[in-house]
This record gives C-alpha cells, structure tokens and sequence, in this order.
C-alpha cells in the first residue's frame, strides 16, 4: 500500500521557468538546462521504480513512503522512498547515472567516467544512505520497535556499470529488485510487528514529513517579461475582455496569470506588488492589475495603493507543478 505518492520536484517548474524567461544566449543558459536534464532524469527514473513495484508480490504487511523530507534544526533527510514492512524497513537512494562508477571506501569519493573518459565527482550515495539509516534506526528506536533498517542503492540506467563497490553496500540494478526482495524475505523471515503496529509506525513517520521548500532564485531585472503561450512559445499574450489570448493562435486562457503568479514566485519573490506583477506580466492597467490580483484571493498586507500580496505555492483547483 502506498501511504504517500511521489511529487513531481518542485525544481524542474522553477528550472523551466528561468529557461524560458532566459535568452539563450545568457552565460549559464547551457548550465541550467544541464541541470534540468538531470533532475528530470532522476524524477522519471524514481517513477519507473515506483511502476516496478505493482510487479513484486510482498506476502506480508507493507507500506510505501516515497519522496519523505524530514527537516530537522541542524540537518534534513530526504529519502528517495521508504518501504515499512512487519519485518524490515528498506531505504532506497535511487540514481539515474550512466557510465562507470566507481566508490573509494577509504577516501569516501563517488565519481563517474563517461565515453570520454572524462571524471565527475559526485555525493556519495552510500554516505547518504548512512545518514538516513542512522536517522530511521533513531526514529524506531524512540518508538520502541527493533525493525532492522536496510539501505539499498538503486541504478535506474542499464548503462550503469559499477567497477568499484562502497564495501558491503547493497546495489542494484531496478531491474534486479525483484530477486533482492526474495533475498531479504529469506534473511528476515520472522514476523516482527502486526498489522496495526506496522501501519502506525508508517503514520508516526509521515507525521514527521514536510514540504522541502522552494527558495526563490530573487531574479528579476534579467527575466525575460510577459505570458508565453502554451502553444507558440515565442509569442506574448494580451489580455482583452477577460482573457489571455495569443494573437497568432488564437489560444484563450482566463487564468493564465496564475502561472505566471508562480513563475514568479519560483523566480523572484513570494510577495508581489500591483506594479511588480504589471511589469513580470506585460499588463499596463493599474485597474485591471488590481482586478486580476483580487480574484486570486491571496492573501495581503498594506492599504489598497501599497497593498502586496503573498503568492501561495499552488493555487486550489490548479494541478500540481
């Protein structure tokens, strides 16, 4: 059963949003589409993880936990997904790398060679994965539960070839987590905690979970201004009698500045003010600005000529960035 869904990164929106408000030709333009690439290969790798389990039958109660964020005073743990079972706990830190990897135990490095023969250094995985295992055996244990914790290393590219392994780490092709559960209900075949007890251990640990917060990039002056739209990319849209709509498709959207509201608070700042949201939207009517930014019900502070907003992170009834 899956107690908490995997949430498309808040990341990727924030990243696609700067690439299209940047030019091209902008210094870190190949950087940040970079970067974008490689959080959205690790997005949809986690989901082709997430798709493998409906195919392995877990003859016992167990509970699924993906994408947990535990931020704590002086430290946070996010980890990839979390599966509580009767009989263990498994924590997976799931990579989408190609190449040749390879761990050095003693001097704790992780790094990639590519076709090039080029070297990335990169986080170790497996001292994540330490970090996470001592957190979660913590937390069983100020719960009085002696479930073992078991961490795992998933690669989600058939090109990930390991030459050097973190000592007796274990790793795993995806494709392999079938066979690596057999072998893990065959090591812990005893029945430690009930149904009930293992279902509120997995509500004890969500309560602990958090949104990772997005912080805003504070661009502005170099943002490229105005609402694209959707269906011609290079083209602005005007808003005329109530609409947002694109004079070479005729695309119409009556709530296109709430994307734009986003972009916006993904890029610049979590507040806005009538002549900041003219300026990020095109919009030269005060009047119409005021109008438009009422009808979103966020939340404000100050009289109506000073008056700023606080943009949420999702406005109701718009899916989910």
């Amino acid at each position: 059963m899956i107690f908490k869904d995997r949430n498309k990164p808040q990341e990727i929106f924030q990243l696609e949003s700067l690439l299209q408000r940047t030019s091209s030709v902008q210094p870190q333009f190949s950087y940040w589409t970079e970067k974008l690439r490689r959080i959205t290969a690790g997005y949809h790798g986690e989901l082709r993880v997430d798709s493998l389990w409906h195919e392995i039958d877990l003859p016992l109660p167990h509970y699924f936990i993906h994408d947990l964020f535990i931020q704590k005073e002086k430290s946070s743990h996010q980890i990839d997904s979390v599966l509580i079972t009767s009989r263990f706990v498994l924590a997976l830190e799931i990579k989408s790398i190609s190449g040749l990897l390879n761990f050095d135990p003693q001097l704790r490095q992780f790094s990639r060679t590519n076709k090039d023969g080029s070297i990335d250094g990169m986080k170790n995985p497996d001292d994540q994965l330490r970090r996470h295992e001592k957190w979660l055996e913590q937390f069983l244990f100020h719960q009085w539960v002696k479930l073992p914790v078991i961490g795992v290393i998933v690669f989600t590219y058939p090109s990930s070839v390991v030459q050097s392994r973190a000592g007796n780490r274990l790793m795993v092709q995806a494709s392999g987590l079938p066979h690596l559960m057999d072998r893990l209900l065959e090591k812990h075949p005893q029945e430690i905690l009930s149904k009930k007890k293992t279902e509120l251990i997995v509500h004890k640990l969500l309560e602990l979970h958090s949104s990772k917060p997005l912080a805003p990039l504070g661009l502005s002056n170099s943002l490229l201004k105005g609402i694209f739209c959707p269906d011609c990319s290079d083209r602005l849209l005007s808003y005329r009698r109530g609409k947002w709509r694109c004079e070479t498709c005729a695309h119409c959207d009556p709530i296109a500045h709430l994307g734009a509201l986003l972009q916006y608070r993904a890029l610049v700042n979590t507040t806005i003010s009538n002549r900041e949201f003219r300026e990020f939207t095109g919009l030269h009517s005060t009047t119409t600005a005021s109008k438009l930014l009422k009808s979103t019900n966020m939340p404000f502070a100050g009289s109506y000529k000073d008056r700023i907003y606080a943009i949420p992170e999702l406005f109701e009834g718009m899916e989910s960035i």
